[in-house]
Order: C-alpha cells, then structure tokens, then sequence
C-alpha cells in the first residue's frame, strides 16, 4: 500500500495545571482537522496502528482532514509520550483540562473548529468538556459553567463518540444489571474502589503501557495468543480483527493507568452513571445531568457485542443533548476495541460535514 500520510510532527501543548501533552500532527495545509482521543489503559497509537487496514490517522486523513492524535496526560510512549502531572489523576482532568487545552491549540494552529473523534474514556472525555466541566488549578473539585460550555460547544465543529456510555437504563435489567446491584457485588467494588485510592499513595500507577509493550517486542507470538483467544472477548471481539492486528493492538495501544481513574471507573460500574471521583466530605458532580450542555452535533457508534449495552449510549448519551443533530450507529457483531475499525468514516465524515454546515 503506497503510504499516503506525511511525517507526524510532535506538538506539546501545557494545560492549565501545567501538565505537558504529546499530539501527534499530521499536517494538512488550509484543511479542517479531526482530534482523536484514546481510551482508559490506552494510547494515540489506537489510531495509528503500523498496520494497513487498521491505521485509523491514515483513513481519516485520505478523507480530507488534518489529523491530531492525542495523548492523555500520562499515556504514549517514548518520545511521543504525554508528561503524568503526578499519576494522581483521575478522568475529570480529562475532560476539565486536557481537552481545553488541545482543541484551543488546535484551533489556533488550523483557524477552524475541529471535529474530534473519541473512543471510550476519550468519548465520555468530550461530554465533560462540552457540558462546561471545570477544575481550578491546584484543585480536584469539578464544576459545571454554562458559559464555558457554550464556548466549547462552538469550538467543537461535531464530535463522533465510540463505547462511551454515561449511564445505564433505568427499565428491566438483564442478568448485568442484575448481577451490579446485588449487595455482594456493590460491597465488593467499593472494597476495590478503597484499595485503589490508598493504593495510589503509595504506587498510583498501574503499568499497563509498559508491560505490553515490554511483552509484545519480547514475545509478539505470545502478544497475538494472547490478544486473539477467548479471555478478550469481553473487552474485543478477536475474530473481527485478526491475529496480527490482535497482536499490534495489544503491544502498541496499550496505556499506563492511574490508580485513582481505575478506582473511578470501578465507582462508575457501582453506581451506573460517570460522575466525577468520589471523595469523603465532597459532593460529586453527576455527568448525566449535564448532557443537555450539549450543542454541537453528535454521533455516538456502539459495538452490539459490547460489553457496554448500545441502548444505554442511544438513551443516555443522544437522548439527553441538546443537539438538533444527532446520529446513533449500532456496529453489528463487534465489541468493545474492534468496533473501531469496523465505523464507516466516509459515510460519519459526510454526515458531520452536513451536520456542521447545517449549524451555521
């Protein structure tokens, strides 16, 4: 395949707390840009995989667009590898001061509102971000600004969101929903959510980044085996990537997690919606009811073999915005990682193209 993409350059941006983060441009001169942010445990190299067919930077710049592929504080590796600011963090910095600070640089580079692009944790990061959530430096208490969020809404020229729940539906449970609320499971993910905190004192992060790439460059073999048998199935769908794709994706994507965002993520499964990390003595700040912050055309892709229910995204997430544009995308047969590479991004670049020009 003749390679299309120029050489990325390296961009580092500071946030408000004074965190260094890492993008990877590829540059394209007069052209919209498309901001792609990664999930938990993950990195920019989801969507820059050295493989053909699976180099998500490469389709999306043949449609058109300049490409940036973030890094969240902490994630990436050498030397397009974003500083940790400590390893402390939670998702709120995600949405609160990482992505501020990357769209604002963005547009002042391009002189456009850039779509973004956003799987998982790097979805659920956006609708912070648009419903105005905010963190003063020094703090880890989050707030909500209208006036924030009207700003970010029109910097946003439409967002494309992938396995990025807020909150899970209120009618008849299924035997997860079942299995959540029952009392043992609740205490048992609260114990969770208590280790990891104290944990984080002491060792607050969790080198997940490391190993794999440690053991994918040592063992590619034992990376694929891995990556490719049963065991993933609830986190991807093996047969709909492949066994090197499987193995790349396991060495490459892979991210350094702190223990308090784990120990957020587990509070979220606890309590069935995001909200922000729960401290004692401080009220939390519920991103579900933020949602109707939201302007800036939308879609938002589920994988229908997820672990994560697609009714919840189509409900909770496009059901509650403000949007006059909206568009939900069932991926049939993939899960929770491979869905990614099964999006139809013409079709998505056609409809935020029109959905943008509609907004004008």
């Amino acid at each position: 395949m003749p390679r299309t993409l120029p050489q990325p350059e390296t961009v580092e941006i500071e946030t408000a707390d004074g965190v260094v983060l890492r993008c990877r441009r590829y540059r394209r001169p007069g052209a919209r840009a498309i901001v792609c942010g990664h999930g938990q445990a993950s990195c920019g190299y989801e969507f820059d995989l050295p493989l053909a067919g699976f180099r998500l930077s490469e389709t999306l710049y043949d449609l058109g667009y300049e490409v940036w592929l973030m890094n969240f504080r902490g994630a990436g590796h050498a030397p397009w590898r974003s500083d940790e600011g400590g390893w402390r963090h939670s998702g709120d910095e995600l949405g609160a001061l990482d992505l501020p600070a990357v769209i604002d640089r963005v547009v002042e580079e391009t002189g456009h509102a850039p779509f973004y692009f956003g799987h998982s944790y790097g979805g659920m990061a956006l609708y912070a971000y648009l419903q105005g959530a905010v963190m003063e430096r020094g703090s880890i208490t989050v707030t909500r600004d209208d006036e924030v969020a009207r700003e970010r809404n029109s910097k946003i020229a439409g967002g494309l969101t992938a396995g990025s729940p807020l909150a899970m539906s209120d009618d008849a449970p299924d035997w997860r929903e079942r299995l959540r609320r029952h009392p043992w499971a609740q205490s048992l993910m609260r114990k969770v959510e208590r280790y990891l905190i104290r944990r984080s004192k002491t060792r607050p992060v969790i080198q997940i980044g490391r190993l794999s790439l440690r053991v994918g460059f040592r063992h590619p073999l034992l990376a694929r085996l891995v990556m490719y048998s049963p065991l993933m199935k609830v986190y991807m769908r093996p047969e709909q990537m492949g066994f090197e794709a499987c193995g790349l994706f396991g060495t490459w994507a892979g991210g350094d997690v702190t223990c308090v965002h784990l120990a957020q993520t587990v509070q979220t499964v606890r309590k069935g919606e995001l909200t922000t990390l729960e401290i004692e003595g401080q009220e939390t700040l519920s991103y579900e009811e933020g949602m109707s912050k939201i302007t800036a055309p939308l879609a938002a892709a589920a994988g229908e073999k997820d672990f994560m229910r697609p009714e919840d995204i189509k409900e909770k997430v496009l059901g509650a915005v403000s949007s006059e544009n909206t568009l939900f995308l069932p991926i049939k047969g993939c899960g929770h990682i491979d869905m990614l590479f099964h999006i139809p991004l013409a079709e998505i670049a056609d409809w935020l193209e029109w959905a943008a020009a509609e907004r004008r």
